[in-house]
């Protein structure tokens, strides 16, 4: 039997990794794909959808013809708390139309806005009320990514603990609808990502491969230690055995897309030796590397 590793991809998240500026917007996700392949990547994870039908198509053909396949982002699967997730059903399909035209594999979005009030510790008392609402945003979502074909991944997105996504993934129901695993966002609701990636592992539709470590807190007022971003392999995420989970329980391990991201980089902190945004091209540059030479001895 083939050892899914063999055949996962390697890439990173375009967000993190932007086009110069006098780069249209339409040409930036051709601009990240070209980088991708100069980088040895075969997938990548794109945030500027191209608006025109000529751009998406020659997207798709340059992808096609790189071996490199792309994922994008589902920007209207999650409306407001109290909102009806009716009324942005047809801006999903939307995007998702969109997606089958460059040929996506996987779109993904997250509930949290990096916010308290968008995660468990929300002081309005309003959890219970998220989580029924995030299952029906979800319910909503799935037959149209069924219609589409494309599959949708929600993100552990600095809102819930593994066993609390995992609960309402499993309301949803659906083989269309599943998780994206970022393997150091744990940190975020204060677990360990290495306690929590087995419990998210058989649900992983994608990834964002993610390091961190912990450093002592510069605020001496504050918590006294914090996870900073790393590079892969540098810090406290157990990253071999995060990708053998993944090889042994996601329903997509084959060819299962390892998208490189950046955590959040110790700016301000004695720690830091490089500028933001080159420090993190730096950790996305080294973690492709780093992925393709893992996958390569398997």
């Amino acid at each position: 039997m083939t050892d899914p590793i063999g055949t996962m991809r390697a890439g990173f998240t375009g967000g993190m990794y932007p086009p110069p500026d006098n780069i249209p917007f339409d040409q930036r996700a051709a601009w990240q794909l070209d980088r991708s392949a100069k980088l040895g990547a075969t997938c990548l994870q794109i945030s500027d959808m191209p608006q025109a039908p000529e751009a998406r198509q020659a997207l798709r053909v340059g992808a096609e013809a790189a071996g490199i396949e792309i994922e994008g982002l589902a920007r209207a699967l999650f409306v407001p708390l109290g909102a009806d997730p009716a009324g942005r059903v047809e801006e999903l399909a939307h995007q998702l139309d969109y997606a089958s035209q460059i040929g996506m594999t996987v779109v993904r979005h997250g509930w949290g806005r990096l916010t308290p009030q968008t995660s468990r510790f929300s002081p309005n008392g309003d959890v219970d009320a998220q989580k029924a609402h995030i299952v029906r945003c979800l319910q909503t979502a799935a037959p149209l990514a069924e219609a589409a074909k494309i599959p949708i991944a929600v993100e552990n997105h600095c809102d819930f603990g593994a066993e609390e996504l995992a609960d309402m993934l499993s309301q949803v129901d659906s083989e269309w609808i599943g998780c994206a695993l970022d393997t150091a966002n744990s940190f975020t609701v204060f677990r360990d990502p290495n306690q929590e990636i087995p419990i998210l592992a058989p649900l992983t539709l994608t990834t964002h491969i993610k390091d961190m470590r912990m450093i002592r807190n510069p605020l001496s007022w504050a918590i006294p230690q914090i996870p900073v971003g790393c590079r892969l392999g540098e810090g406290q995420v157990d990253l071999p055995r995060t990708i053998e989970l993944l090889a042994a329980h996601s329903p997509k391990a084959t060819g299962l897309h390892l998208i490189v991201e950046a955590g959040w980089e110790p700016e301000g902190c004695p720690e830091q030796v490089l500028p933001p945004l080159e420090l993190r091209r730096e950790i996305l540059e080294s973690g492709v590397a780093w992925l393709n030479q893992f996958i390569a001895t398997h």
